[in-house]
């Protein structure tokens, strides 16, 4: 016998104090039953708990059964409720027209005990392994989703273990684009519309920007000196690379997720740039991905603040100024226009995650 606190409920819904009484005394041993004696009082009393079952008189005065559960189906915390019909009245037209309104089961007046039960018990025990089934996905889906992101830290760490950049950098250039998506996304300009997905697959592929670099010679990667023209032309292949990278995992895993083909956008586009002058397919304007424009902003601030054998490190406010005013050449001048605060603030983000490798920043 289960406890009172273990104990299923069961909500009651007739107008007749007989039928009402009948019913509890059926139930009340083996569930915690509640009464309404009509369809207003039973939405009252959902407002405050939401029972395992309801027992739902189908002809009553005012809002009648068939009133009740369209309203527990419009209504997004009740629609799942199991409803099981109690009536008088026979027929297949009306044991149909319950069901499609979304009960679970029908049965007649006058109540048979045996039947009641059994009815009863069946559908509390669907609903329990219903129940337990979506906890069972959902833990599932989240054990999947961590395993995702970890393998994700793991490529994007690839990189800075055999670049001159830094875990660090990939920290930054991420919360740096969350940023500027957080700012698109409430500015409600026309030309910004992001919705939640394709930013929140903007700001997990941002971590896989540079992923291509692993298919870099390292005496150019590693080099600590400017690159030759003949050396720079191959690091600008680290783009390429970097899809073939995600085409290759595409096509092995028969994938064409939003997330892969988000995190291809920004792989090949992050070095274009808004006049047609980037790399590696020259495109100009609007026809660069918002994810590649997003990244190009995050990408470019972070390396001129950040020292290089090759390079002294710049102050945010020259990195901030040279942003700026290569708005409409570099980058998107309405973007960088809309995200001018956020761009500002950059700097709260570096010094906070200070390069693994030169603790100084000016």
């Amino acid at each position: 016998m289960n406890t009172e606190a273990q104990k299923s409920s069961i909500l009651v819904v007739d107008d007749d104090p007989t039928n009402l009484k009948l019913v509890n005394e059926i139930l009340k041993g083996d569930y915690k039953v509640f009464l309404a004696p009509s369809g207003e009082r039973a939405l009252v009393f959902l407002e405050t708990r939401i029972p395992d079952l309801i027992l739902l008189d189908l002809e009553m005065p005012g809002m009648n059964g068939y009133d009740v559960i369209k309203k527990l189906k419009q209504t997004p915390a009740w629609k799942d409720i199991p409803v099981i019909f109690l009536t008088g009245q026979e027929g297949r037209d009306k044991e149909q027209e319950a069901l499609d309104l979304g009960a679970v089961d029908y049965v007649l007046k006058p109540i048979t005990v045996g039947i009641l039960r059994s009815r009863v018990a069946l559908h509390i025990e669907l609903a329990q392994y219903r129940k337990s089934l979506e906890s069972m996905v959902d833990e599932r889906t989240t054990q999947l989703r961590r395993t995702q992101d970890t393998i994700l830290d793991i490529l994007a760490s690839m990189t800075s273990f055999r670049d001159n950049e830094t875990g660090a950098h990939i920290k930054r250039t991420t919360i740096y684009a969350q940023m500027l998506l957080e700012k698109l996304r409430k500015s409600g300009h026309a030309d910004y519309q992001i919705e939640q997905a394709y930013a929140d697959s903007i700001v997990k592929a941002a971590k896989l920007h540079d992923i291509g670099k692993v298919a870099v010679p390292d005496n150019i990667l590693l080099k600590p000196a400017r690159l030759s023209e003949a050396e720079f032309e191959m690091i600008k292949q680290h783009t390429v690379f970097g899809a073939l990278i995600i085409d290759n995992a595409m096509e092995e895993l028969g994938d064409t997720s939003d997330f892969l083909s988000v995190a291809r956008e920004i792989i090949i586009s992050h070095h274009e740039k808004w006049d047609g002058r980037g790399y590696p397919n020259q495109l100009a304007g609007k026809d660069i991905p918002i994810s590649g424009r997003i990244m190009a902003i995050a990408d470019v601030y972070d390396a001129l603040i950040s020292h290089r054998p090759y390079k002294p490190s710049y102050t945010h406010d020259v990195a901030v100024k040279t942003i700026l005013q290569d708005a409409g050449t570099h980058f998107d001048p309405t973007l960088v226009e809309l995200t001018k605060d956020e761009i500002m603030q950059f700097d709260a983000i570096a010094r906070q995650h200070i390069d693994e490798k030169y603790t100084e920043w000016s």
